[in-house]
């Protein structure tokens, strides 16, 4: 009887003793208290509910009549949305949409795949132009919602950028997506008439997107810094290629390259994270090339001649084929002259770390010095080669070239002058549309002299083409060549033809050019020969 007591007592007081390290743990927050300890970790990991984004009572009161059934509810919504696309019953569709993003609005997939079946699959199956805008716009409420729910999340704020900037901007119908998007009081604020544009929506979203991750550090997750990062810049690089054909010309259109290029330079300096140990920027690529120079100098010093005593030693240890090899492959080699010429190449490169390790057995007391270098070799070599690569992915260079180009006065007028030029030929004036074009091609002639370091065949030669296509289209209504004296002596643009002629569509063209210049005889095109009319009729 007493121990029975005196074990209810036990547990009383146990029971009471652990309401204060559950009280410590588990308080609740309030308004005037952070509350436990649990909950001031919530808060600071951003795991609530409020923290993630808005709390829906809709959303929570049809979760729980699911009664734990929400997988099986949502695999059933998802196979019934598929449905409804197959069948084209976008009303059906759309509703079922609303339904999935209320069981799962914390799932960014749910959020990722139907935006884009809105704005990308369903709006292509209609016809007319404003009903696929509608779904275009449905998919970037869509996303809009999605934030909503999913406060700061980088992966939505980055594909909101996308669809605002490249599913307007860049359909086939973009030209009237970009006037309808300007128009729409759903899609912009009167608070900033600028965002109307798409392009600068765009930007302002993957600004959004960025600023999640640098300031309120949310997850990159998946994403490639290199592309994700650079986004703002490319939006500001298309607005000012876009109102550029849409006439806007001067000092609004310079500024827009401006903008472009000083968001480009800062894209440049940002620190990413890279595939290694490291970090990196884009603008660093000459400062570790010299910094490998310089240390593989120093290491040479150790012992002045070793590396190229070892080459040697090791040119010595090759055999006959791979000698041959190494001394030059054929035009065709065979699988054998390939391997050993692959085998050569290896045995003769000679790396820091094998000249370090010969330093240590020559010289015992520079061993740890010589070691070091090596390490320090590596490493800046790893960042050369990671810095390398990623300036391609993001095609780095060309850009920042372009962006100064574009603000030249001279590229600028060009742009005009080829627009104005077009408008002629629209209007069938086809003598002044090509005095135009030949003025903006002598244009752009001396904006690209400025600019040396750009390539020819780069992306601006494409562009440039697809101005001489419509100069050519000019001179052949007018019975003319682009090779003929009266149109080629005015032609400045013949070094971007021969570079960018893949196709070898002017071949014929460059060729009579080049001979003229060379003062050889060009053949005249044959003409046909003359007939007697009388002669035509048949007997």
């Amino acid at each position: 009887m007493n121990s029975g007591f005196y074990r209810k007592v036990a547990y009383a007081v146990a029971l009471v003793l652990l309401l204060f390290p559950m009280l410590w743990l588990g308080a609740p927050s309030t308004r005037d208290d952070e509350g436990g300890v649990l909950a001031r970790l919530r808060t600071t990991a951003r795991l609530g509910q409020a923290d993630i984004g808005a709390i829906d009572p809709a959303s929570e009161t049809i979760r729980l009549v699911t009664l734990g059934l929400r997988g099986p509810a949502v695999s059933m919504l998802w196979t019934k949305a598929n449905e409804f696309k197959k069948t084209e019953d976008w009303t059906n569709f759309q509703s079922t949409l609303e339904q999935l993003a209320r069981l799962q609005p914390y799932f960014i997939k749910v959020w990722e795949y139907q935006a884009w079946n809105l704005s990308y699959n369903v709006s292509v199956e209609l016809d007319a132009v404003r009903d696929r805008f509608y779904y275009v716009k449905q998919g970037i409420q869509y996303l809009m919602e999605g934030i909503d729910y999913n406060r700061d999340n980088p992966t939505l704020l980055d594909d909101l950028g996308w669809f605002t900037g490249n599913k307007v901007g860049r359909a086939d119908e973009h030209e009237l997506y970009r006037k309808m998007y300007r128009l729409d009081e759903d899609l912009n604020s009167d608070d900033e008439p600028e965002l109307r544009d798409n392009w600068l929506a765009s930007k302002r979203w993957y600004e959004l997107a960025i600023e999640a991750v640098d300031v309120k550090g949310q997850p990159l997750g998946t994403k490639n810094p290199v592309t994700f990062f650079d986004s703002p810049a490319r939006s500001q690089i298309s607005h000012a290629e876009a109102i550029e054909k849409e006439g806007v010309f001067g000092a609004r259109a310079r500024e827009a390259w401006r903008e472009a290029g000083r968001l480009w330079r800062e894209y440049g300096t940002r620190e990413m994270k890279s595939t290694e140990d490291f970090l990196i920027r884009l603008v660093d690529l000459k400062h570790w090339q010299e910094q490998a120079a310089q240390l593989r100098k120093k290491l040479d010093e150790l012992s002045p001649g070793l590396k190229e005593k070892m080459e040697e030693e090791a040119k010595a240890g090759l055999t006959q084929e791979q000698r041959e090899a190494l001394a030059g492959l054929p035009g065709r080699p065979t699988p054998e002259q390939s391997e050993a010429y692959r085998q050569a190449l290896e045995a003769t490169t000679i790396t820091p770390e094998e000249v370090a390790a010969r330093v240590a057995t020559d010289q015992p007391d520079q061993a740890a010095h010589a070691r070091l270098l090596a390490k320090e070799i590596h490493d800046a070599e790893r960042r050369v080669a990671l810095i390398d690569s990623n300036l391609d992915v993001a095609n780095y260079e060309y850009w920042r070239v372009r962006c100064d180009l574009e603000q030249t006065p001279e590229a600028i007028r060009a742009h005009e002058l080829a627009r104005d030029a077009r408008r002629q030929f629209d209007e069938a004036n086809l003598q002044r549309a090509k005095e135009l074009y030949e003025q903006a091609f002598q244009q752009w002639a001396k904006a690209l002299e400025q600019f040396p370091d750009l390539p020819a065949d780069s992306a601006t030669g494409s562009d440039l083409m697809d101005v001489v296509e419509q100069y050519v289209k000019v001179l052949e209504q007018l019975d003319l060549r682009l090779s003929d004296p009266e149109a080629a002596d005015r032609f400045a643009l013949w070094k971007i033809v021969e570079a960018n002629d893949q196709q070898s569509k002017y071949a014929e063209e460059i060729e009579r050019y080049q001979d003229r210049q060379a003062g050889k005889p060009v053949d005249q095109p044959q003409q046909p020969p003359l007939v007697n009319p009388a002669e035509a009729i048949p007997q």
